[in-house]
């Protein structure tokens, strides 16, 4: 019997173990899904920046110039208003929508200053703005686009793909008022030959003809501007031109043969200012460079002038 009880005893024992194990391990997992529904779940709100909300408000819209008036000489009036619009993106017009209008107001030492208006469209959608008489020659332009909520620089560059444009363009007065040349050519040894040909030719190609050689014609008045205004003044005055232009055209780079062996080639470079001959006042100053190529050493330097030239005098006439 003893040997019985024994067997029996070493046959319950793992029982009694496995359940106990068992019982444990059930305990543990209760315990760890308790928790589970204890925890706080995290929840994550995405909120749009002003920028993103009014870019979204805006898609589909287009602005699109109307009208705008022609160019003008400086002394003159715009003889009608710029017109722009703004539809939906059904095509509707938007009407009571806001659009800022960019315009040049200001011009100082040649760099021009922009003012913004803020304007309404009407029932067409619709914007209308007439410039006051311009006090400076340029060309450049007026700019329209929807009013932004912010100044943000990545917000800007985006809006271009909703800003219009249009021409500003106000041509010098120098063809009534006239000028006197003091614009000396150098050679490749960077030594004063002439006064500019080329320029007073380009000025009398464009039916400008009272551009010509001034009083003062000595190369020893280069760079002595003071110098030059004050005897130009001493002999003409103004009652003879309204402007002095002075400066140099140089070889920045001289007249080089290609590797290809195909020709030659050179850079010219123009420094050019120009006074009011009332009081002598700088009102201009331009730096304008052109790289020729030529055939020759006459074709090269031929073409670098006279391409130079044009590039001079139309920068003069809007920037003056």
């Amino acid at each position: 019997m003893k040997k019985t009880n024994i067997i029996l005893i070493s046959a319950i024992l793992p029982l009694v173990l496995t359940s106990c194990a068992t019982t444990s391990q059930t305990t543990s997992e209760e315990h760890h899904s308790s928790n589970d529904k204890s925890s706080p779940k995290a929840i994550i709100t995405v909120q749009k920046t002003p920028e993103e909300l009014f870019l979204e408000s805006i898609e589909g819209y287009s602005v699109k110039k109307v009208s705008s008036p022609k160019e003008i000489t400086l002394g003159r009036t715009f003889a009608a208003p710029y017109v722009f619009e703004v539809t939906k993106a059904d095509g509707t017009p938007a009407e009571n929508f806001s659009l800022t209008l960019s315009y040049p107001a200001a011009k100082a030492e040649g760099v021009i200053s922009f003012e913004k208006l803020e304007l309404i469209s009407d029932a067409e959608g619709k914007i209308s703005f007439t410039a006051e008489k311009p006090a400076f020659s340029a060309k450049t332009l007026v700019s329209v686009y929807p009013t932004p909520v912010s100044e943000d620089e990545a917000l800007s560059e985006q809006l271009k793909n909703y800003t219009a444009t249009a021409d500003w363009k106000v041509k010098s007065d120098i063809a009534t008022k006239g000028a006197a040349l003091f614009v000396w050519d150098f050679n490749e040894k960077d030594r004063p030959v002439n006064n500019s040909y080329n320029i007073q030719a380009e000025f009398r190609g464009r039916g400008i003809t009272n551009v010509g050689n001034g009083p003062v014609n000595e190369s020893s008045y280069i760079g002595k501007i003071k110098s030059l205004y004050k005897d130009t003044y001493d002999i003409i005055g103004t009652s003879v031109y309204g402007y002095l232009l002075f400066g140099t055209i140089k070889f920045e780079q001289p007249v080089t043969a290609l590797e290809d062996g195909t020709g030659y080639y050179c850079i010219l470079k123009a420094e050019i200012g120009a006074l009011n001959m009332k009081n002598g006042n700088q009102i201009y100053s331009s730096i304008i460079t052109y790289e020729a190529k030529g055939k020759n050493w006459n074709e090269c330097v031929s073409v670098g002038k006279d391409k130079l030239s044009q590039l001079v005098v139309d920068d003069i006439m809007y920037g003056l």
